[in-house]
């Protein structure tokens, strides 16, 4: 399989770091980004300036975005084929429907629904300048309406999800005509600070499924909300 160019928020641990690392094991080229790349440092060990590249970039920051994006020309001039929206954020355990704070509410939203926002706006156009063309959101079974996986006391979190669902819908119609392949996906209940260190699943078990249903994926699956395994999932 020839070598591909991701680029990838949040990728200074967890979820976004072990994309990182199966990534450059596979062969490809990496472009990793978070707000302080250079205060990874399982990060900087993979960094290569060759095949891994790390960024600055605050994903709610409009000028911080336009400045990842000059700097990825400049890495990439022929564009990347693939974006992985990673970064996100949750709140603590108590805020429920009934009592997050609104400036809980306005955080966990400004990262999880308008950081992505802002990514996708901008990057797009150096994804059509490649030809596979392809958008994937880790989103999660806690937004999904139609599974009612209620989980009350991280209500904004849940909510969150919930928008960015129906923001890759939103994409995925309007994209639909330039030939993209744009996915959200449930990336499992996994270990990570995030996840908990009671998460039955392991990072780097999620993230090798993830990146085969990111590999079979096509347009055909445009707008679709998968996990891990390759499950469709209810919205």
């Amino acid at each position: 399989m020839a070598a591909k160019t991701y680029f990838i928020t949040g990728a200074s641990r967890g979820l976004g770091l072990e994309f990182v690392s199966q990534l450059k094991r596979a062969g490809h080229v990496v472009i990793a980004t978070a707000r302080k790349p250079e205060n990874s440092e399982e990060l900087q060990k993979l960094v290569d300036n060759k095949q891994v590249y790390s960024i600055a970039l605050d994903t709610v920051d409009v000028k911080s975005v336009e400045a990842a994006v000059e700097k990825v020309n400049e890495i990439a001039p022929n564009g990347i084929d693939v974006l992985i929206n990673n970064a996100g954020v949750s709140t603590d355990r108590s805020h429920s429907s009934l009592t997050t704070p609104p400036e809980a509410m306005l955080d966990v939203f400004k990262t999880n629904v308008v950081g992505t926002v802002i990514v996708t706006q901008r990057f797009v156009p150096l994804l059509k300048k490649k030809t596979d063309r392809k958008i994937f959101t880790i989103s999660s079974i806690l937004g999904s309406v139609g599974l009612t996986n209620y989980a009350g006391t991280i209500a904004p979190y849940n909510v969150s999800k919930a928008a960015v669902n129906m923001y890759i819908k939103e994409l995925s119609e309007d994209l639909k005509a330039d030939n993209f392949t744009i996915l959200a996906i449930h990336p499992g209940w996994v270990a990570t600070d995030m996840g908990g260190a009671s998460a039955p699943l392991k990072a780097p078990e999620s993230i090798s499924g993830m990146l085969k249903v990111f590999d079979q994926a096509t347009a055909e699956d445009t707008g679709s909300f998968k996990d891990y395994s390759g499950k469709t999932l209810p919205w």
